[in-house]
């Protein structure tokens, strides 16, 4: 049957007579044509395997297979400019003159003369051709990969609009690298009398009169030049971001007594959904999250750690990681206290906090590279990420202590400034600016004060920093509406494996929450296994707070 339908092909392609062919006929034509492409690319990738395994390993990036340099190391931020590093000084090292022009994601942009398009290529694959170094090429709407030491075969690179140069590693089952390239674009000297980038028709030029400087991009100095000021420009956040987190550790004993001591003291059952335990439970998380900020946030100058007293057994302090106690933020008669609510009222207390931070629960990470405008406008303001749940409309005795809390902010908005809030944030991590809390802190002295001093959830709280300081900056131009790519996992799903996958295998999203609010079936253990196996494919490599 397939030969037969092969020779139609050939009929069909000869004679050019498709238009006219009965329906079937073409769809038994276009199904052919299908299966002869797949088989060649299946053809092409087990050619590209066979030849790149033979010096060492290989990982499929889309739709190609590259060689691999091994497990990445580094965090992906110190992997950008450890490329941009090699090739710079390749470059340069062969009387090249590359200049900085723009950042690319966590990869960093460079520009040469046209001119040195081949003394660039020639350096490049005797310095860069070892295993695991790839181009790709660009040349308008065409592209292609090539491995560094097989690109001056390949015709399209001698004439391409722009190179993109990469160190390909594993990291878990997946390959980084590509996102962390190098760019090389080629300038030339246009009819205007200015120095052109290539296939942009003059859009993109500057004036050959402007001098080489020295660029300083995250701490690191590359050649530059007056007319891109890479590391002071306009489109980049340049403001110090912190990031801090709030932890507890559910299953000390000492934390526990004191739990069920407070609560009797006030007459709280550990029954009430609010003091359910399942809110202190404890997977590792925090080291996960670590770990996720290491990976793909390596512009956070410092992280706070929030704790009531307590410190991780595996936790290593440093200049960029310091754990806070809550008697550091909280007045004295406040304290001991459960309420997560509290605790976030007072996190701009902590004393040498950056004016711009992100505010983490343990339970949230970062699932792929970001840039802090992601976070913040390059003027400084936080972004607000909004979900499409809305905030409830009716309260009752058996409505949530988290939707009571944005039902009191929503109030308390209204009557100053007379807008009302129907949204929710997403449960994602929350940009703030130290200044709007504590101006808010000031204007609602009263029911901040009151949720401060309230040891566990309570109807009359106030959700400040994850929901209410949101709208507060919004309300005063501190703050602007933002999107971001985030996947909430409940744990009690019944399609939790399919949710970890989805956020494992496609790299998709820029953070996402495993959270659990219930302590419904509590420890099912295939359940946590799922969760643990997650984590370790997702963030395989020791984050440096990490006792080893």
């Amino acid at each position: 049957m397939r030969s037969k339908l092969l020779r139609l092909r050939g009929l069909v392609q000869r004679y050019r007579v498709d238009r006219r062919l009965p329906p079937q006929v073409l769809d038994l034509f276009r199904e052919t044509t299908a299966l002869r492409r797949r088989e060649a690319a299946d053809r092409r990738h087990a050619d590209a395997r066979k030849t790149l395994s033979a010096d060492g390993e290989v990982a499929r990036l889309g739709r190609s297979y590259v060689a691999v340099a091994g497990p990445l190391s580094m965090s992906t931020a110190d992997l950008g400019h450890a490329i941009a590093t090699d090739v710079v000084d390749t470059l340069r090292s062969n009387g090249l003159a590359p200049f900085a022009v723009d950042r690319s994601g966590d990869g960093l942009q460079f520009g040469i003369d046209l001119a040195e398009r081949p003394a660039a290529l020639e350096a490049l694959i005797a310095s860069l051709g070892g295993h695991g170094w790839h181009l790709r090429w660009y040349d308008g709407s065409k592209n292609g990969l090539v491995a560094v030491s097989d690109a001056a075969g390949e015709r399209s690179v001698h004439r391409a609009r722009a190179w993109e140069v990469f160190r390909a590693h594993s990291w878990g089952d997946t390959v980084v690298g590509s996102e962390q390239a190098t760019e090389i674009s080629f300038w030339q000297i246009g009819a205007s009398g200015r120095a052109e980038r290539i296939g942009t028709r003059g859009l993109e030029r500057f004036d050959v009169r402007s001098q080489p400087t020295v660029e300083v991009i995250d701490g690191r100095e590359y050649p530059g030049n007056t007319a891109f000021p890479v590391g002071a420009n306009f489109e980049h956040v340049a403001d110090p971001i912190d990031i801090v987190y709030t932890w507890v550790d559910g299953s000390d004993p000492e934390w526990v007594e004191a739990f069920r001591a407070t609560a009797a003291a006030a007459g709280r059952s550990i029954d009430e959904v609010a003091l359910d335990p399942a809110r202190y439970r404890t997977r590792d998380e925090l080291r996960y999250s670590l770990r996720s900020v290491w990976a793909h946030c390596g512009w956070v100058r410092k992280i706070w750690i929030v704790t009531a007293g307590q410190v991780p057994d595996w936790l290593v302090e440093d200049d960029r990681v310091t754990l806070v106690d809550h008697t550091e933020i909280l007045p004295a008669d406040a304290l001991p206290t459960f309420n997560s609510h509290a605790i976030e009222s007072a996190l701009h207390h902590i004393d040498g906090l950056a004016e711009h931070f992100i505010y983490f629960n343990d339970d949230m990470a970062i699932g792929r590279p970001v840039r802090p405008e992601l976070f913040f406008t390059p003027n400084g303001l936080a972004r607000v990420f909004q979900s499409t749940a809305r905030v409830e409309g009716v309260e009752d005795e058996n409505t949530l202590a988290v939707d009571t809390g944005a039902i009191r902010g929503r109030e308390l908005l209204a009557e100053r400034f007379g807008r009302v809030v129907t949204a929710k944030p997403l449960h994602a991590p929350y940009p703030l600016r130290r200044s709007t809390m504590q101006r808010m802190e000031t204007e609602f002295a009263d029911i901040v004060g009151r949720t401060a001093h309230s040891r566990f959830r309570s109807p009359t709280d106030l959700s400040i920093a994850a929901s209410f300081a949101q709208h507060y900056g919004l309300a005063t131009a501190d703050s602007v509406l933002g999107e971001i790519a985030e996947e909430y996992v409940h744990v009690e799903s019944g399609r939790l494996q399919w949710h970890l996958d989805r956020i494992r295998l496609s790299r998709a999203f820029d953070t996402f929450c495993i959270n659990e609010t219930q302590d419904g079936a509590g420890g099912a253990a295939d359940r946590e296994e799922r969760i643990a196996a997650f984590f370790e494919e997702m963030f395989p490599i020791a984050s440096p707070w990490e006792r080893t």
